[in-house]
């Protein structure tokens, strides 16, 4: 898997210092108007961009062909389309943290929570899209692409304007068991569609 990850990088590479030219210019924006929420929906954003341009590239190239006519397991290829989805996503959970407690300075397990939820929710998106990328395609999956653009932009708006109501609910719950329990829940519906991307990978014929 080390090897599809290095391969991913380098034929990315101009499109990742592309993006995250942006990319800072855009969090340094929303931190400067005090919309942390930007961070987290950057770091969804990036890694569903990434994935469709190197399933892009795969498919041109053919390199699934050859790559599963060697030693590479259908698994490892779709972990490795989720490496940048899980960087992005301890990168977005830890900046949300810092910003949480110096902007917001609210309590260390509130903070840690959301932190929490925005790590789940990155590589969600990024594990949601991918089976259908790899059963219609790059370009069929572009669709699909606008679509969980859409989701995001939503649910991060929903996400700014209830982000001080959910601070006053979670006052009256265990944060712990509530961030456990989210955890728990989105490590199984990721799990569930990277079976399924596996599953339509074997279905292929290559």
């Amino acid at each position: 898997m080390t090897a599809l990850i290095k391969k991913d990088l380098s034929t990315l590479k101009k499109s990742l210092i592309f993006m995250g030219i942006i990319s800072i210019a855009m969090i340094a924006y929303g931190i400067y108007r005090g919309q942390t929420v930007m961070i987290p929906l950057l770091c969804g954003l990036i890694p569903l961009i990434m994935a469709a341009i190197s399933s892009g590239y795969d498919s041109s190239s053919q390199f699934e062909q050859m790559a599963f006519s060697m030693p590479i397991t259908k698994r490892d290829y779709v972990l490795s389309k989720l490496f940048l989805a899980f960087v992005f996503g301890i990168f977005g959970a830890i900046s949300m943290f810092i910003l949480l407690k110096i902007h917001n300075q609210i309590p260390l397990e509130s903070a840690l929570f959301i932190s929490a939820f925005s790590f789940i929710i990155i590589i969600l998106f990024s594990a949601v899209q991918l089976p259908f990328i790899l059963k219609y395609g790059a370009e069929k999956g572009r669709l699909i692409l606008v679509i969980t653009y859409f989701l995001i932009f939503s649910i991060s708006s929903m996400f700014k304007d209830q982000l001080n109501h959910m601070m006053q609910y979670l006052q009256n719950y265990s944060v712990t068991a509530l961030g456990i329990g989210i955890i728990i829940a989105g490590i199984v519906i990721i799990g569930i569609f990277i079976k399924i991307s596996i599953g339509i990978l074997k279905a292929k014929e290559y």
